[in-house]
């Protein structure tokens, strides 16, 4: 069996933050759904990340590895909780179920496993095997939920209507 041996830095999170947070601003530009300023947020929120990454280069001696990954990873969160959120606005404000399901099929739950995949190549007493289970069990939840979860249940759940 091959063993690859690959050693992230804990800078790599904040990296796939900012590249999460440049896709949502062009996702958020492309949308008729959000005003402009949205998007310049989103600009704002990558730019953040990377004046971050230049501060944190002058600290990198001084700071040990849990704080770089305390502060890299609470990014990367922040990023994850605002793709979260654009799903959540879609299907609740703008009564819009297809379009939040196709987000949460094609931005949402890649997003989530390209993050869960990273995290567990970071811990370094990981097996392949648990590798392997967190991907297969994230792409079956996400693959139940999309298929699963019909507008007539969200219908009944919150009593309103839900249009395609």
């Amino acid at each position: 069996m091959l063993s690859l041996a690959i050693e992230l830095f804990p800078e790599f999170f904040l990296f796939l933050g900012i590249d999460f947070f440049v896709a949502l601003s062009l996702l958020t530009c492309m949308m008729d759904y959000f005003r402009r300023e949205v998007a310049y947020l989103y600009e704002a929120a990558a730019i953040f990340g990377y004046v971050n990454l230049l501060m944190s280069r002058d600290f990198m001696s001084t700071w040990g590895e849990y704080m770089r990954f305390s502060y890299s990873f609470m990014y990367l969160a922040l990023a994850l909780v605002n793709v979260l959120g654009i799903n959540a606005y879609l299907l609740v404000s703008k009564n819009s179920w297809g379009n939040a399901k196709v987000f949460a099929s094609v931005i949402t739950f890649p997003t989530i496993l390209i993050s869960g995949f990273f995290f567990s190549i970071y811990g370094k007493d990981t097996s392949e095997l648990l590798t392997a289970v967190l991907l297969s069990a994230a792409m079956v939840l996400g693959i139940a939920i999309a298929f699963l979860v019909s507008p007539e249940r969200i219908k009944r759940i919150f009593g309103k209507e839900v249009s395609f």
